[in-house]
């Protein structure tokens, strides 16, 4: 399709000097999909595999010789994947494995400005043997950048902003309180903050920039949960509790933050500290929701079901809760991320000329592909 846009440029001193805005677009490219497998059955190891939208496939791409997944990131290119005591880097254009190192006790991933942040947390083997729960690796080649000690206990989802790396410190699975470490960019523990009782379960953080938000979990057994807001600039913090069972956190979309509730998907409103909807995606029952992931830009739930020993699939919801879709997954497909992408812009698709008037040029494009 041609498009002609007409823009001005101021003439600077003999030179003509214009600028040209163009709006980018985005969309998303793919689903990365990271099964877990049957926990136990090593022959059944962690699988990853990519969803194209466009065309409605999944498509096989890589693996890790371990038996689960705490969690898959997706910034850029490439996809993090936390599998046990591996952390593994994968070029998800080429889909090749480009990078890979041994650290036990994993759990949560978090990337910021080239650095990839992982809290840690006690496994079948204990808590880690080092003490530290969390570290900092060189997102390029998974080389340790840095270490921060003191942190209580297990620890889960991170944010970073600014200058300072905000981690929820969920404790064991004994634990009663739910905390929150700051720390500076030094990789030092400023302070760890107990949100008390009402935070129990504290795992997915969600930021906009001056508040944090933490998803908190529900203890096994437990009919509630909530939701607690800490203010970056005055550092305090307030706790809501509700009366549904709290699962992950799934997404934020402006001042709605989506979550798992009662075993499917709500919305919850973080102006008002109040649940909007209790139930867009119902409940799977007799499956579990293994992970869930929104699509802003399309406004689509990505979940993953399973029963953890022979049954996974996925599945897309819309807004309105209508399912729309689905697609494969395995067992246990326990961590999913959305890959995001900018429409690509090359001047070489441009044709232009350049007419002068007294004090302004008019610049014409001939754009001659549509983006």
């Amino acid at each position: 399709m041609k498009k002609n846009y007409f823009l001005t440029a101021t003439i600077l001193f003999v030179a003509m000097v214009f600028t040209v805005n163009l709006n980018a677009q985005f969309y998303t490219n793919q689903l990365i999909i990271g099964n877990g497998g049957v926990f136990g059955n090593p022959s059944d190891h962690v699988t990853i595999a990519s969803y194209n939208p466009d065309e409605q496939s999944t498509t096989s791409f890589g693996d890790v010789i371990r038996e689960s997944i705490q969690d898959l990131i997706v910034h850029e290119n490439y996809a993090y994947v936390a599998a046990e005591d591996s952390i593994v880097k994968f070029d998800i254009d080429t889909y090749e494995k480009v990078a890979a190192v041994y650290e036990s006790n994993l759990s949560q991933l978090s990337y910021k400005n080239g650095l990839l942040y992982v809290s840690r947390r006690s496994d079948l083997n204990g808590p880690p043997t080092d003490g530290v729960y969390l570290k900092v690796f060189n997102a390029d080649d998974l080389t340790l950048v840095g270490s921060v000690d003191g942190i209580f206990g297990d620890a889960a989802g991170i944010v970073v902003e600014w200058d300072t790396v905000y981690v929820a410190v969920s404790g064991d699975w004994q634990a009663t309180e739910g905390r929150f470490a700051v720390i500076d960019n030094n990789y030092n523990l400023v302070r760890e903050m107990n949100f008390g009782t009402d935070a129990v379960g504290i795992y997915d953080l969600y930021s906009d920039g001056n508040d944090i938000y933490s998803v908190n979990r529900s203890p096994y057994g437990t009919s509630s949960g909530s939701v607690s807001t800490y203010n970056i600039w005055t550092t305090s913090f307030t706790t809501n509790v509700f009366d549904n069972v709290v699962g992950k956190g799934v997404g934020k979309s402006s001042n709605t933050l989506y979550l798992m509730l009662d075993n499917g998907i709500g919305s919850y409103d973080l102006a008002n500290n109040e649940i909007i909807e209790p139930v867009i995606v119902p409940n799977q029952v007799p499956l579990n929701i293994a992970d869930a992931a929104f699509d802003n830009l399309n406004q689509l739930f990505y979940i993953t079901v399973t029963d953890y020993y022979s049954i996974g699939e996925g599945k897309i919801y819309g807004l309105d809760g209508t399912e729309t879709g689905t697609f494969e997954a395995e067992v246990s497909a326990e961590a999913i991320a959305l890959d995001f992408r900018v429409n690509d812009f090359s001047f070489e698709d441009v044709e232009y000329w350049i007419g002068e008037g007294e004090n302004e040029a008019l610049l014409v494009i001939d754009w001659n592909d549509g983006i």
